[in-house]
């Protein structure tokens, strides 16, 4: 029987929810193997494990021993959901420098005890501290991604990656985008809120609106543009060949809109870089 071992890095404990959103079917998982140690379960430490999986981004020096510790003690290492492999919304902070970020929240009396884990400087993946084996993106991931990956490990296979954008996922249609023309296909950018109607069918890239979907990674189903029609932001993480995604969506929207268009974007770095910062290298992280 495999023995697995979960832990929590900086996140919000959503993916090892996602893990209990299978609800019956996470006793077939448990009934495969053997939890040696997670935050669900009261256990204070574990001599060795087969697969390790740890949640959120690598934040606080607290975080860099935990995710050194599960790297010595386990044979497989998963980095789990967005902010595990890219950093997720927490890397927003490499925006900033640390000490402002610490004065903006406490002010001139921020916390020195030795007990408190001491922030890093800039927010990282779980890959830029120690190697990882496998990714199991999403915000969080779907529940039957994380049981297959088990499943897989646990039947000595590899589990399958997804490597597709999310427009291959997405059933609305793309007439325009695909025809070459040399005028482009909107003249501005809407948000959703001035719109009073959005076709429930239609690309939201050809009606004027920024969608992540042609950067983003398949693997959630569209369930944003499908069930809620709204549009892609991003949060299951860049394909393989597009981990700089801010600069590889105005490249993908240079032919769909005029690039001035993008500049009366209120926040431009938070739609192209909100699940991605930390392995960004531009913006944020030039000269620190």
């Amino acid at each position: 029987m495999k023995t697995v071992a979960t832990g929590i890095l900086e996140g919000c404990f959503g993916c090892h929810m996602s893990l209990l959103d299978l609800h019956e079917e996470v006793l077939d998982v448990l009934g495969a193997v053997k939890l040696v140690y997670s935050p669900v379960i009261d256990t204070k430490d574990f001599d060795r494990a087969d697969v390790g999986i740890l949640e959120g981004a690598v934040a606080t020096d607290e975080n860099v021993e935990t995710a050194k510790k599960f790297r010595d003690k386990c044979d497989v290492l998963i980095a789990l959901g967005t902010c595990a492999s890219y950093g997720g919304i927490p890397g927003m902070r490499n925006l900033f420098e640390l000490d402002d970020v610490l004065g903006a929240v406490y002010g001139d009396k921020v916390p020195s005890s030795g007990e408190i884990p001491r922030p890093l400087p800039m927010v990282k993946s779980l890959d830029q501290v120690v190697k990882v084996d496998y990714y199991i993106p999403g915000c969080p991931p779907l529940p039957n991604q994380i049981k297959d990956a088990l499943v897989a490990l646990i039947s000595g296979e590899e589990p399958v990656e997804l490597t597709r954008g999310k427009c291959a996922q997405c059933s609305r249609t793309k007439k325009e985008l695909y025809v070459q023309r040399r005028e482009f296909v909107t003249d501005g950018i809407k948000a959703v809120m001035e719109l009073d109607e959005i076709d429930p069918k239609k690309c939201f890239l050809e009606q004027g609106i920024i969608c992540m979907g042609p950067v983003t990674r398949e693997g959630c189903e569209s369930k944003c543009p499908t069930n809620a029609n709204m549009p892609c932001r991003g949060c299951w993480g860049p394909t393989p060949e597009a981990r700089e995604v801010g600069a590889k969506m105005v490249n993908s929207l240079a032919s769909i809109l005029p690039a001035g268009a993008m500049m009366f974007m209120e926040d431009i770095v938070g739609t192209g870089y909100r699940y991605t910062m930390a392995i960004s290298e531009v913006p944020g992280r030039i000269g620190r």
